[in-house]
């Protein structure tokens, strides 16, 4: 029986265990005993018994040795940098000013980070056991960070602005390529999991939690180097905000009532135009203003009002009010912290469910999920060797061999691999102008008939990586108090940590 070692794990073709992930189970339907196959099985027999993706760049015959000697013996014995905001902030020195050389240390800091980064968050998938990293959704995350180590590790040391420039241009493009797609291929690889008993609840709870981490933090880094370089080639040359551009001072009264009024809009498309809604009764420090990341905060408000806007509707429905009953949001903070109790009157959590902070979920659930997730317009379940990696250069080198990635990248944002959930990036560097619409906003923004069941998880993971928490507290037959806490960044700059900046 040929045996393929693949990493550390042994493939057997005989007991290929490929059928049992849900993604990959072909559609033999088709094929009636009554009428003749054309092209005949084995096409498709074959596919599922070969021990490597067909198409794949990284994993294949060679994967194993080059794994080894590449990842394993040159990165995996470095230890990534832990990081403070006030590293983040100040571009790696004291100084609050922009200068020539600062822009350049901190493009070569980037690059070398990510990759040593990267490199163990690939071990930690390599040493999942293999039903695990071989589902669709898990296979797609691995191919996509091996793309990632492989991109950043191939690419030109930065020695100059020009070199940066390039550099910037081609970290841009990568994050708005097919692994902007990592988030809910990594929920849905969990979900897939839990149904087929592949992995403990808690144990895959934890996985996730340490790989969205992780993903923030490279995530900042990222946009904080494009940020710095978009300042210095406007023109700025000083860093006027505390926290550097990524944070912005945020109105608390300002991004709640965006977040009411997207839960209005498709509270009104689910039901109809004319149906009441609640009142919301905003308290305390309604004048709050603090530094934050834009997008989080965005995304924390749309997905927990989202749940309060539904459940209090649905209340409404079924006890045949006159009126919804308000929700109210008391805002308290200190110097640490900031608080926001979002109160409800929907009739609290009856049945309390230890699910409600899992990403895995009950198997029923986790199949409810899952369905949703594959509804979502524009969010298919095709792997990324159908189309990323045919005919395509590398994207850090033309075909003389010379530095060419702002060209040669395009190939990662063709038309075809456009997405709902994808980044919209606007990016001008002279007019200093960068933002981002991340894949998490995209999501929050979904209409209230794609009910994933990971919202809550989610926004747990954010709260806990900002120095805070997400708690509920349920009374049944009566409400529920969802309180937000989010710690003062002002006040945890000094501090290092990994896969925390």
């Amino acid at each position: 029986m040929a045996l393929i070692r693949y990493d550390k794990v042994f493939f057997r073709y005989k007991h290929h265990k490929a059928l049992k992930n849900i993604s990959q189970n072909l559609d033999f339907t088709k094929y009636s005993p009554i009428q003749p196959v054309k092209d005949g099985l084995a096409p498709y027999v074959y596919e599922i018994m070969k021990a490597f993706p067909n198409g794949s760049r990284y994993v294949n015959q060679q994967h194993y040795y080059h794994n080894q000697m590449t990842l394993i013996k040159e990165y995996a014995n470095k230890t990534p940098h832990p990081m403070s905001l006030t590293q983040l902030a100040q571009y790696y020195d004291d100084s609050t000013g922009l200068t020539k050389n600062k822009i350049i240390n901190s493009g070569r800091f980037v690059k070398e980070e990510l990759v040593v980064r990267v490199a163990g968050k690939l071990l930690v998938l390599q040493n999942l056991p293999f039903d695990v990293v071989n589902n669709f959704h898990f296979a797609q995350v691995y191919e996509s960070y091996y793309d990632i180590f492989e991109r950043f590790r191939k690419f030109p040391t930065i020695k100059t602005l020009e070199d940066n420039t390039r550099f910037a241009e081609f970290t841009r493009k990568i994050l708005q390529d097919f692994n902007s797609l990592n988030l809910p291929h990594l929920v849905m690889g969990a979900l897939e999991c839990s149904i087929l008993d592949l992995y403990p609840t808690d144990k895959m709870d934890a996985l996730l939690s340490e790989l969205l981490r992780a993903r923030i933090s490279r995530r900042l880094i990222v946009e904080e180097h494009l940020s710095v370089t978009s300042n210095y080639m406007s023109g700025k040359k000083e860093n006027t905000l505390v926290l550097g551009d990524i944070f912005q001072e945020c109105s608390a009264m300002d991004y709640i009532t965006e977040a009411s009024k997207t839960c209005e809009k498709f509270i009104k498309g689910t039901y109809s135009d004319s149906i009441p809604l609640p009142k919301l009764i905003i308290m305390g420090e309604t004048d709050l203003k603090f530094y934050f990341l834009p997008s989080h905060l965005k995304y924390l408000f749309n997905e927990i009002l989202r749940n309060v806007y539904e459940e209090t509707i649905k209340d409404f429905i079924r006890k045949g009010l006159e009126q919804p009953e308000p929700i109210k949001i008391r805002i308290v903070k200190n110097d640490e912290s900031y608080i926001f109790k979002i109160s409800d009157k929907a009739g609290g959590i009856l049945h309390p469910n230890e699910n409600i902070w899992s990403f895995a979920k009950s198997k029923e659930r986790a199949r409810e999920s899952l369905q949703n997730f594959h509804r979502l317009p524009g969010l298919q379940t095709v792997s990324l060797y159908d189309h990323i990696y045919q005919d395509q250069p590398d994207p850090s080198t033309d075909s003389k061999g010379a530095n060419n990635s702002t060209s040669n990248n395009d190939a990662m944002t063709r038309p075809y691999m456009r997405t709902s959930l994808e980044p919209l990036t606007h990016w001008n560097l002279k007019k200093g102008t960068y933002s981002f619409t991340t894949p998490l906003v995209e999501i929050s923004e979904r209409a209230l008939r794609y009910k994933l069941g990971i919202g809550l998880a989610m926004c747990k993971v954010y709260a806990e990586y900002w120095n805070g928490e997400l708690s509920l507290h349920s009374v049944p037959g009566y409400g529920v108090d969802t309180v937000l806490k989010l710690g003062n960044l002002l006040t945890h700059t000094e501090k290092k940590q990994l896969d925390k900046v």
